[in-house]
């Protein structure tokens, strides 16, 4: 039986503030080996974590994340009230530099960067990027740049070692087209937009794209649907509920023991 490899989405976003160090920290805390999170970039070409480009959701503020600076960041709260009523008032919106600085106690961790289309919009690819790649050569080896937007990931390739991933808008003809001339190291698409299962419980024959590249499926919380999309060849599942699917007991064999990075 194939088993997919867990990746926690915004961290352990069911449970916890998504894209917040308390999320991240969460997730590797239960195990997790690998991560995904969402950048911004904001007014003074510093990055935070932010999955949308108004603080409405995160801070309950109707605000664009592109006013603000390193130091007004401070102001607001990721406590996502409408979803956690809140208990975790308190909570700050990180910036990327203290992900990577807790990124540093867990050195078996790999991480998914995510840097947003209305960021690439607002500032322009090239300046986003060439701010961006430098800040992750810490973890360049164990991270991957995923996005929308096919110039992000071109330019990824062409001035940085970094691995990539193409996040798919729609499963069709064009997105094939461009997968084959980006060559990621992984495709990443909702499950929703995949063709049903037939009636042996796996996708049709041939619905994946043949290439050097692993798929990647998002966001799924149910430990036997993830576990039948392995079955069809997708090797990563993205999932909000980290710490509950590892739980599970065909998928409980990959937790990692991250107290093992602990300096003596």
């Amino acid at each position: 039986m194939a088993l997919p490899t867990l990746v926690a989405h915004r961290g352990y976003s069911s449970r916890y503030p998504e894209n917040t160090l308390a999320s991240i920290e969460a997730a590797l805390t239960a195990g997790a080996r690998y991560i995904e999170f969402d950048l911004q970039m904001i007014a003074d070409d510093e990055f935070v974590l932010m999955h949308d480009n108004n603080l409405q959701r995160a801070s309950g503020i109707s605000k664009s994340v592109f006013s603000l600076t390193r130091q007004t960041i401070r102001n607001f709260q990721a406590d996502y009230y409408g979803k956690f009523s809140g208990q975790f008032n308190g909570i700050k919106i990180p910036l990327l530099e203290n992900v990577l600085s807790l990124l540093a106690q867990f050195p078996q961790a790999v991480a998914l960067v995510e840097i947003k289309q209305e960021s690439l919009d607002e500032h322009g690819v090239e300046k986003v990027m060439q701010k961006l790649l430098p800040q992750l050569k810490s973890i360049q080896d164990r991270c991957y740049l995923i996005s929308f937007n096919t110039d992000a990931i071109d330019y990824t390739k062409k001035h940085s070692t970094i691995k990539t991933g193409f996040i798919l808008h729609k499963f069709n003809d064009k997105h094939r087209q461009l997968s084959e001339q980006l060559q990621p190291e992984l495709l990443i698409c909702n499950y929703r937009k995949l063709p049903e299962f037939n009636s042996l419980g796996q996708l049709p024959e041939n619905t994946l794209w043949p290439g050097d590249w692993d798929w990647v499926l998002y966001a799924i919380d149910q430990p036997e649907l993830a576990i039948r999309y392995a079955d069809s060849n997708i090797a990563y599942i993205e999932t909000n509920a980290i710490g509950t699917m590892l739980q599970h007991p065909l998928l409980n064999a990959q937790v990692i023991d991250h107290s093992a990075n602990d300096s003596p």
